[in-house]
């Protein structure tokens, strides 16, 4: 106009507005409650489906078109990258392993997943989750792979199901994110696993079709303020943002 402003499209109005989330799995606990305070503050919905990303991604690829997109790891971004605006990395967190209190079966590092018949470890699925991608690719590239896969009794999609597994002892062992392991600590013993391919990189990015880009953007806005930057800490990520 004549002052020299012009006005920008916004997101349609209606009285209260859902928005469709797709995110990892390891990123729930970090979350939860900053989604809590965005609805609450801004009066509306947040649908937050929580999976492994290779589940994530195949939805997508079949169809499905979430507002925003929280994936566990860079490598599930950019295998839908074409329907995202540009990502933005907020955190890392490392893959860890995680034993029962005291390391009763020896373990100690990598190798140790490999040593006797008898031992039950668990990993997530290559195809479910970006977990088990980069388990996969991490044991591969130490040249362990098929010494692990040997004790190998379980692949889930996601690591909460491998803690779980845990937990009730049914496991001796798991390989999971560092941020899977903030609430087990008294019960169970972490390893480090002390390689620089063994850590995941999260990336938001906002749907190019979402009805609520702006939306979108202010939830994003959300999980960079320093609240959820704490939690994020809290829950054993390393903030990036």
């Amino acid at each position: 106009d004549s002052l020299g402003y012009s006005a920008i499209k916004g997101d349609p109005w209606v009285a209260h507005p859902k928005l469709d989330l797709f995110s990892g799995g390891v990123n729930r606990v970090a979350i939860e409650e900053t989604i809590k305070k965005f609805e609450q503050r801004e009066g509306v919905s947040i649908n937050t489906v929580y999976n492994g990303c290779g589940i994530l991604v195949s939805q997508i690829h079949a169809g499905a078109s979430p507002d925003a997109y929280f994936a566990c790891d860079i490598s599930f971004m950019t295998a839908v990258e074409d329907r995202f605006s540009s990502p933005r990395t907020l955190s890392s967190t490392e893959m860890v392993i995680l034993v029962q209190k005291g390391d009763p079966k020896g373990i100690e590092n990598l190798e140790g997943l490999g040593r006797g018949s008898g031992l039950k470890v668990g990993i997530a699925n290559e195809q479910q989750s970006a977990l088990g991608a980069l388990t996969v690719r991490l044991l591969e590239k130490q040249g362990l792979l098929d010494a692990v896969r040997a004790n190998v009794r379980v692949r889930t999609p996601t690591a909460d199901l491998l803690v779980n597994q845990m937990r009730t002892g049914a496991l001796d062992a798991a390989i999971v994110y560092r941020a899977n392991t903030s609430k087990v600590a008294d019960d169970l013993d972490v390893i480090p696993i002390e390689l620089p391919d063994a850590r995941a990189y999260q990336p938001y990015a906002i749907n190019k079709a979402s009805r609520f880009p702006h939306l979108a953007g202010r939830f994003r806005d959300a999980l960079l303020a320093d609240d959820s930057r704490d939690a994020f800490r809290d829950a054993g990520f390393t903030w990036l943002a």
